[in-house]
């Protein structure tokens, strides 16, 4: 009798520490994609914002003195255009 009651707390120990391995395992498994999730939101959140950032940075850029507006949007506008476009997207 003696060992059957030692072979079932074995078992029985055997099921806790099994169990208790797995729970550690799931709470690592949830911790890890939940900051995978917050960085790829981040990721997200600095895309969408990147484009209306350069739209703003190549807009803001100062006319040199004695230059008109048309006489500088007439003289840059190529290379204003292609920053443009990859500003947007």
């Amino acid at each position: 009798m003696p060992s059957d009651l030692w072979v079932s707390m074995v078992s029985l120990g055997g099921v806790v520490l099994g169990g208790a391995l797995s729970f550690g395992v799931q709470q690592e498994s949830q911790r890890s994609a939940e900051r995978a999730e917050e960085r790829r939101r981040g990721l997200a959140l600095a895309e969408r914002l990147a484009p209306p950032e350069r739209f703003i940075e190549v807009t803001a850029e100062r006319l040199p003195d004695g230059e008109s507006v048309r006489d500088h949007l007439e003289a840059n506008r190529p290379a204003f255009l292609d920053v443009a476009r990859v500003a947007v997207g």
